[in-house]
């Protein structure tokens, strides 16, 4: 489930989500509801990602996200993260590969050297 906090951190009221069905989807319900083209209640793009939340007030309620407003809004568990030069020389790595190269564009404290 998707933390009702996301909403008031958004400024989305729950009544103005689609209610969500009264089980817990899964699988085919979430691509189903992917294929219905909803927008991304952040920014208005094609869904690509459907969660429910669950509302004191209003019930279950769907929330559909473009993955980059996913990813924008997605909590990061509070653990060690690797260093930023450490995670560029792996994609580095990958797009050299594919024949690729990366640009990192970033200020002088980013940590990619």
């Amino acid at each position: 489930m998707t933390s009702a906090n996301l909403l008031h951190a958004l400024g989305i009221a729950p009544s103005s989500l689609d209610p969500a069905p009264p089980w817990t989807p899964c699988g085919s319900a979430y691509i189903e509801r992917l294929t219905e083209r909803h927008p991304c209640i952040r920014c208005g793009a094609t869904a690509t990602v459907a969660g429910v939340i669950e509302d004191a007030g209003f019930g279950r309620r769907w929330v559909d996200r473009c993955t980059a407003c996913l990813a924008a809004t997605t909590t990061r568990s509070p653990g060690p993260r690797p260093p930023v030069a450490d995670v560029l020389a792996v994609v580095r790595a990958a797009a050299g590969e594919i024949g690729m190269t990366v640009t990192v564009m970033c200020g002088d404290d980013c940590g990619a050297a």
